[in-house]
């Protein structure tokens, strides 16, 4: 088998999904395991730094998985030509204007999506939920305003949407040169099954089943947004706001209202959704504006 074809065969398409995601892994793992030793040996609590540690290493990741999507990015693949022509369609405005309404479509669909699961017992039975949800939250706001909100979207989204949900749009979009109505449709179809495995694997990956269904929704919008922008910051942007509204929830008061009885949380979720609902058909409709 020469080198071509062995590049076209399924197993080698399909590794190509699966490695940055096994070398995410391998990385992040040394890096939290030498922090948290350094940790101790400074005589600090893991438990109590763990945000600042996991910003550490986050931090220290994100050049392995840069040089990957940097790399995908610079090479005439299918779906990244199909981005580019995406996003040099839209006029400046239209950029910023995505921008801003993806960032607030994160922030109103990640706290309708929390709302949502807090009305099922999964996150009191979820042992695994509430384990993570402690560490999330430990370690001050400055880390998780920097490393929540901001390192970890960039190395998740570059990761998921730009490396594995780019390289299975590649996998499973067959040519159509001729652009054909029938290859169109088919390649709208591929393009779904993409969204609907890399969002799979990113709720997978989470480890526990309420941020399986949280992350693997959110991971289907996600791959929407960015499709919809032409552009990573799309769902970078979404991504962003979902984890800023979860962070402001825990450590402030600003979402207190919604928490003085089952009635005004269930009308403050269903007005949630409202909300998530005419974002989403704006940013529809204004990514569907011609440009002169």
């Amino acid at each position: 088998m020469n080198l071509k074809n062995k590049q076209n065969s399924p197993i080698f398409k399909s590794w190509n999904v699966i490695y940055p995601v096994f070398i995410y892994f391998v990385v992040t793992n040394l890096a939290m395991t030498l922090f948290a030793m350094l940790a101790s040996f400074l005589g600090a609590d893991y438990k109590e730094q763990y945000m600042a540690l996991q910003t550490a290493t986050v931090a220290v990741t994100i050049p392995f998985i840069a040089s990957y999507y940097n790399k995908d990015r610079k090479e005439p693949t299918v779906f990244w030509e199909h981005m580019g022509m995406a996003l040099g369609r839209k006029a400046p405005w239209q950029k910023i204007a995505n921008g801003a309404l993806m960032f607030l479509a994160g922030a109103f669909i990640g706290t309708a999506l929390n709302n949502l699961l807090a009305l099922t017992a999964l996150e009191e039975i979820s042992e695994g939920y509430q384990e993570t949800a402690g560490y999330f939250f430990a370690g001050g706001i400055a880390f998780e305003l920097l490393g929540a909100c901001l390192l970890t979207p960039f190395l998740e989204e570059m990761l998921y949407r730009g490396l594995v949900y780019g390289r299975l749009c590649d996998m499973l979009i067959f040519d159509n040169e001729e652009k054909t109505e029938q290859g169109k449709k088919r390649e709208r179809v591929s393009r779904l099954l993409a969204a609907l495995l890399s969002a799979l694997l990113f709720g997978v990956l989470h480890m526990n089943l309420v941020q399986f269904i949280y992350a693997g929704l959110l991971g289907l919008l996600l791959a929407w947004l960015m499709e919809e922008a032409g552009h990573l910051y799309g769902a970078l942007f979404a991504h962003m706001g979902a984890n800023l509204v979860s962070v402001l929830r825990v450590e402030t008061r600003l979402f207190a209202w919604m928490e003085q009885g089952q009635p005004v949380f269930a009308k403050a979720t269903a007005a949630l959704l409202a909300l998530s609902a005419a974002l989403l058909a704006a940013i529809y409709l204004l990514n569907r504006k011609k440009i002169a």
